[in-house]
């Protein structure tokens, strides 16, 4: 029995030894302010204050601005309680007064708990003090209740109220690498970043206090320094690592080096156009319309130009179709107060230079004339068919000088778009108007598209600054070298990445520009070359075409907004509500790597003529075969079929003998299945 129970103990005191010698869980904890004022917006809290304000909002109270207040002149106290219709979880509550004086915190499951004191009821913060213009905050165990009551008195007169927060905790349990998965090819750098996740793999945006730590199990693959840029050695595999100084929490991820690689594609939308012609017959004119009496080009023409060149662009991710089109005698520019009538048009149009210069005066100069855009939505039915998804935007055809902006954004939520934003009563979602002139080309309209992209990402990023220390992808986009001497990318409306001023797109000045990176985004590696504008044959039409095929198109999400890029400038809000519910690609994967160890790539180049490369990874040594289908699923070619052992690795198609088209390419193992769309071009 004796020697039964020192048996025992020497196995607790080994237990409690190793026991001891292991890792605590890694984990930061951190806090998130729930957003009271979204959930008041929606009707989900309902607020009582007693006594009311009279100076300043509840809004004042949860904008998160301490420094604007709410208050009560002649009162010297004040209560707060919410009431939700759901639960609350919160653990740490934060006040900002603009007064000297102490506080109580009241919870509840019920109004009535919280007035009677019974039931669910607890004080949480009994008369703390607290000091004018100063944050006082307490954090408690978990808290789940539906009311809350903030109360306090004060030493004055009158009670000012700048800031109250609620606040839930966060548990950060691992890092996850960005770009997922990592991928770089040989001699190149990728810039990664390390994010954290929570137990239900949410990301959060997190400043660590500690220096990260990076690490590459296979240098001879990939390197990794201390800023987390990784450098492609050779082809292969190597797991990279990643954790703060203190081990606090960490991740792991696989990376691989390829040959090269092209981004996938998002999903084509069709953008539904509603065309609006203003472009009447005169009899005047001998019934000719206004584009045909002084021999512009046809706004029909322009159009179809227009549309084939930025679906071209968007490389088919975005199809612009014109569903309806109006080009009747309806006049819905304004000159003083009134539409302007055919015989007006007839006098300013007729082939007299001074009345043709006389009316650029009066619109430019002077500013007589103006665009109702509200009276062609409303004379259309546009707003109606907006709302029920029948059309997405508008493009109006219009003569010179016609009063239109160049694009403007109409409807709730409308911000700039070029031009203010234009409220209308009907439409309840954005509506893109694009205003265009006939006596111009395809150039000057694709340029007008373009400042609408440049409102859309400016807005997304919240922010188009070329002099910040650290710049932001849009911001990296659009940066010239001009302003950034050889670190240009790709550049702006205005200026090309080698332009040296405004329109200076026949500028056969070389510089340095990282622009090809773009067809991988959001993988941005350090490759440059140069360039002048004998890319885009130094001309404004085909450097816009130019500009738009480099704008990212594809699949993901990188820094909370879509990585394409064109959806924002179609559809905004419908790409801030898709971004938002589109998490980065498999990012809960990143806590297994060998999840990713079989793989295949997108072949290089794509379209290719008539050679293409196609790399693939398998996890463990079998039997692997690889072929090549037509459109109608006959097979073309066996590129493969024999037992490999676990490793990456690469082939060559050669497609000389076969005709241009779409060909699909497909790896089988006993435990990988995939299949790729491939584009053969003669």
């Amino acid at each position: 029995m004796k020697y039964e129970r020192i048996h025992k103990n020497m196995l607790m005191a080994v237990y409690l030894l190793l026991f001891a010698s292991l890792p605590a869980f890694a984990q930061i904890v951190i806090y998130n302010p729930i957003d009271i004022m979204a959930k008041i917006d929606s009707g989900t809290i309902q607020v009582e204050v007693i006594p009311e304000f009279n100076i300043g909002s509840i809004e004042k109270v949860f904008d998160g601005n301490p420094y604007t207040n709410a208050g009560i002149i002649g009162s010297d106290s004040i209560s707060i309680t919410l009431i939700s219709d759901e639960e609350l979880n919160f653990t740490k509550t934060k006040v900002f007064f603009w007064n000297n004086g102490n506080w109580n915190l009241e919870v509840a499951n019920s109004y009535a708990d919280l007035i009677n004191h019974t039931g669910s009821y607890q004080l949480l913060v009994d008369n703390r003090n607290f000091t004018f213009f100063n944050w006082d905050s307490l954090t408690f165990q978990p808290q789940q209740v539906k009311v809350i009551r903030l109360s306090s008195v004060v030493t004055d007169t009158s009670i000012y109220i700048g800031e109250w927060t609620i606040e839930k905790s966060i548990t950060l349990t691992s890092l996850v690498t960005l770009p997922y998965p990592p991928k770089v090819i040989p001699g190149a750098t990728l810039k990664l970043k390390a994010q954290p996740v929570d137990e239900y793999n949410n990301l959060y945006n997190y400043n660590f206090t500690e220096p990260l730590v990076w690490s590459s199990s296979n240098p001879s693959v990939a390197t990794i320094d201390d800023g987390g840029n990784l450098t492609g050695i050779n082809l292969g595999v190597t797991t990279i690592t990643v954790a703060t100084e203190s081990n606090s929490i960490s991740g792991s991820v696989t990376a691989r080096v390829i040959t090269d690689f092209e981004s996938e594609n998002a999903e084509t939308k069709i953008v539904k156009v509603a065309l609006v012609i203003q472009d009447p017959i005169i009899y005047q004119f001998d019934n000719k319309r206004i584009h045909e009496h002084w021999s512009w080009p046809n706004p029909f023409y322009l159009t179809e130009q227009v549309r084939n060149d930025l679906n071209a662009a968007s490389d088919s991710v975005m199809i612009f179709e014109v569903v309806e089109t109006h080009n009747d005698q309806e006049i819905f520019t304004v000159l003083d107060s009134s539409y302007m009538t055919i015989d007006q048009l007839a006098y300013y149009f007729q082939n007299s230079q001074t009345l043709y210069g006389e009316l650029k005066y009066i619109a430019e100069v002077e500013g007589r004339i103006h665009y109702d855009y509200n009276g062609m939505v409303d004379y259309y039915d546009l707003d109606t068919k907006r709302n029920n998804g029948e059309i997405d935007e508008v493009w109006v055809y219009c003569f010179p000088f016609g009063g239109m902006y160049e694009s403007q954004l109409m409807g709730p939520g409308a911000f700039w778009w070029n031009s203010p934003p234009l409220p209308h009563p009907g439409l309840e979602k954005t509506l893109s108007v694009m205003g265009w002139n006939y006596e111009r080309g395809v150039a000057e309209a694709l340029h007008s598209v373009g400042h609408r992209f440049e409102s859309a990402l400016w807005h997304a990023y919240k922010r188009w600054d070329l002099t910040q220390p650290e710049l932001n992808n849009w911001e990296k986009f659009t940066s010239i070298d001009l302003v950034l001497p050889g670190k240009g990318h790709v550049g702006n409306i205005h200026y090309p990445v080698n332009g040296t001023s405004d329109y200076n797109y026949d500028n056969t000045q070389n510089v340095t520009t990282y622009a090809d990176n773009w067809i991988r985004y959001p993988y941005l590696f350090n490759e440059t070359r140069t360039v002048n504008c004998l890319e885009w044959n130094c001309s404004q039409r085909n450097y816009m075409i130019w500009w738009f095929n480099h704008l990212p198109r594809y699949k993901g999400v990188t820094d909370s907004i879509l990585n394409n890029w064109w959806h924002y400038a179609v559809d905004y809000y419908e790409a801030v509500e898709l971004a938002n519910n589109t998490p980065p690609l498999s990012v809960k994967d990143q806590r297994n790597p060998l999840i990713s160890d079989y793989f295949l790539s997108q072949n290089y180049p794509n379209p290719f003529n008539p050679g293409t490369t196609i790399e693939f990874s398998i996890a463990a040594q079998e039997k692997v075969t690889i072929k090549v289908f037509d459109i109608l699923g006959r097979e073309v070619s066996v590129l493969l079929n024999e037992e490999k052992p676990a490793g990456s690795y690469s082939i060559v198609f050669n497609a000389k003998n076969l005709a241009s088209g779409v060909y699909f390419y497909s790896i089988r193992s006993k435990s990988f299945i995939q299949t790729k769309k491939m584009i053969l071009l003669k």
